[in-house]
């Protein structure tokens, strides 16, 4: 084992010892989710309507499933129109290839084989005065040459799943920024809010990984591109194994450069999913820097919605999850898509897609590096994202229980571990469930929604950790506790010596200012629990005393040079005098613009961390 993995697997361990001395902590308890106005003064002072995108001039070619061809509003006013199509071709997530040139003349058809998607070159000449225009943009439809595997008998009319995803939503800020598709969901389409659904960890990967495989970050092979080469084609994502059972699949991304699966990992040697948009975007952005937000005359995240609306229409059984980033990952463009997702959702119903349709619209996690997150009100959003599931028709038929038992879990601890669980159920794959249990727990770290949760369940139960868990109590430490200076000292230390490998290149941090130390709230019932009182083991008394060894604490620093804002989950260790912590459990609050550039290609996993040195004495 060599010191890369032996320090991942340190910090394996520290994860489940963690999480095990947390259970322990937690015993008897239940987990209180603080109420949040959203629309409180605290909060609302950071907010903005956006306005609606506006996208201009007019693309000449649209695709429509498999056929691509000249829009009647071009034929009608042009002429001896020649347009030229060029498949982008999917080689790996990191390179693609163009196909020839095929030319195709005025009103004909070009077919989608290769790919989903083409690159177009038109010229054609106006009625109006005969004079020559050109055209140059990106098409996309769906391929007609991917096969399925023909389903095993009794599976073959399984329900469909839709997962709308958004990046950097929480929960409230959808009630803020999208009051017309918050009502629709909520009061016309009967879909369940949870209002107790938690992030796992920072950023999307810790969303994603265990809502699209069952497991999380550490539990999978190492493939962050820091320390590996390899793909991650090999881990259990839901698209492969729903192919094996005869599913077409969707993948869709709006934002690649930033892409969950390779902007700290090396993403995929071979397509994800039978149809995945990333070459098309990378390709498309190069050729729209002038309007950020738009594809040609579309927004990004409208041409995304729409063709997963166009997907549906395929026959047999499917699988889609489409996530929107561009608009809301570094600004919060949020309120911009409201009346688009809203009257999406509406051409969904009229469709009849409800009807045998799993509908999911969720959230990653909250807003990051807005200035909404330096308040307390921002912290916990940060870690309460938006989470809404629609159940289809014929399965609250075929289960009439089911609606109500989720929305008496409305109210209940869940995580990305039980969004998993719940799809799996419906789709009746119980073989693919993960049944792992923190070390001391009698569940499953993840629970199907569609079964009672119970109401004493903790964040450490349901693999929270306490830097992420919105429901933890904490206490103020004052500046005259001893701890209160050495909690952030060890932090700026710890920063320090994780950038220490790439020294030549990062300076060293510097404690500027605290902001908050806070120390949690130890559990009474469990420091006073002493035996049971009957023998059935059901009458605690509490009249015990028992010493803590481990004191966990958050803080809040800044750091020099430039203006590091970070936050952190650390463990007080009483008898050793001394503070545990790693990676996993910081946080920064700002974003850190150029600071890392230096090492950005060779360090990623770096990059919230290191300052470079060529920036000292400016301005970056």
């Amino acid at each position: 084992m060599d010191g890369t993995e032996a320090r991942r697997h340190h910090i394996e361990q520290l994860f489940a010892k963690r999480l095990e001395d947390a259970l322990k902590e937690d015993m008897g308890t239940r987990c209180e989710m603080p109420k949040l106005d959203p629309f409180d003064k605290e909060i609302m002072q950071f907010y903005h309507k956006a306005d609606k995108i506006q996208c201009p001039g007019f693309d000449w070619v649209r695709c429509e499933l498999s056929t691509c061809k000249l829009r009647p509003e071009i034929i009608e006013s042009h002429y001896n129109i020649v347009c030229k199509y060029r498949d982008i071709v999917f080689v790996t997530d990191k390179q693609s290839t163009m196909g020839a040139p095929v030319t195709v003349n005025g009103n004909d058809v070009y077919k989608l084989v290769k790919s989903d998607h083409v690159e177009v070159d038109c010229t054609g000449l106006r009625y109006e005065d005969n004079k020559p225009e050109k055209w140059f943009g990106y098409a996309l439809g769906f391929r007609s040459s991917v096969s399925r595997v023909r389903p095993e008998p009794g599976r073959e009319d399984t329900i469909n799943v839709v997962m709308l995803g958004i990046d950097s939503t929480s929960k409230n800020g959808f009630i803020r920024n999208m009051p017309r598709t918050y009502k629709l969901l909520e009061e016309e389409f009967g879909a369940v809010i949870m209002d107790g659904y938690n992030i796992l960890g920072d950023g999307t990967p810790a969303t994603l990984f265990p809502l699209l495989t069952g497991k999380t970050e550490l539990e999978l092979p190492d493939r962050r591109r820091a320390v590996s080469k390899a793909f991650i084609d090999d881990f259990p994502f839901v698209f492969r194994r729903l192919q094996k059972d005869g599913y077409r699949t969707l993948y869709f991304e709006d934002s690649p450069t930033i892409g969950t699966f390779q902007y700290r990992f090396n993403g995929f040697e071979i397509q994800p999913a039978d149809h995945y948009l990333r070459h098309f975007y990378l390709h498309a952005n190069k050729h729209n820097k002038k309007h950020h937000y738009c594809i040609g005359d579309t927004p990004s995240y409208m041409l995304m919605m729409n063709k997963t609306e166009e997907f549906l229409r395929l026959d047999g059984k499917k699988f889609a999850f489409s996530f929107i980033a561009d608009v809301t990952h570094d600004r919060i463009m949020l309120s911009a898509i409201d009346d688009d997702v809203s009257e999406w959702l509406m051409r969904f119903r009229r469709e009849g897609y409800g009807e045998n349709t799993l509908l999911v619209v969720h959230a990653d996690h909250g807003p990051r590096f807005a200035k909404e997150r330096s308040t307390y009100i921002g912290k916990l959003e940060e870690r309460l994202p938006f989470l809404a599931i629609m159940l289809p028709e014929s399965y609250k038929r075929a289960h009439p229980k089911a609606l109500d038992i989720l929305k008496a879990n409305k109210k209940m601890l869940t995580t990305p571990h039980d969004l998993y669980e719940t799809y799996v159920e419906m789709l009746g794959l119980y073989g693919w469930k993960n049944l792992h249990k923190v070390p001391g727990s009698e569940l499953p770290r993840g629970l199907s929604m569609l079964e009672p949760i119970p109401p004493t369940r903790t964040c450490a139960e349901a693999g929270v950790e306490a830097h992420w868990c919105a429901c933890v109590k904490w206490v103020n430490v004052t500046s005259s506790d001893v701890l209160y200076k050495r909690s952030a000292e060890a932090l700026v230390d710890y920063i320090n010596g994780y950038t220490e490998v790439a020294r030549a290149q990062c300076v060293p941090r510097t404690l500027t200012s605290i902001d908050y130390v806070l120390r949690q709230a130890p559990n009474k019932r469990l420091l006073t629990f002493k035996l049971t009182k009957d023998s059935d083991g059901y009458v605690p008394d509490f009249n015990g005393h028992t010493e803590t060894d481990k004191v966990t604490f958050t803080v809040k620093i800044a750091v020099t040079p430039g203006f590091g804002v970070y936050e952190a989950t650390m463990t007080y260790l009483v008898k050793e005098d001394k503070f545990q912590l790693d990676y996993h459990s910081i946080s920064r609050s700002n974003g850190y613009n150029n600071e890392p550039s230096c090492i950005s290609a060779t360090h990623p996993h770096l990059n919230m961390y290191c300052y470079c040195k060529q920036y000292l004495n400016t301005n970056t």
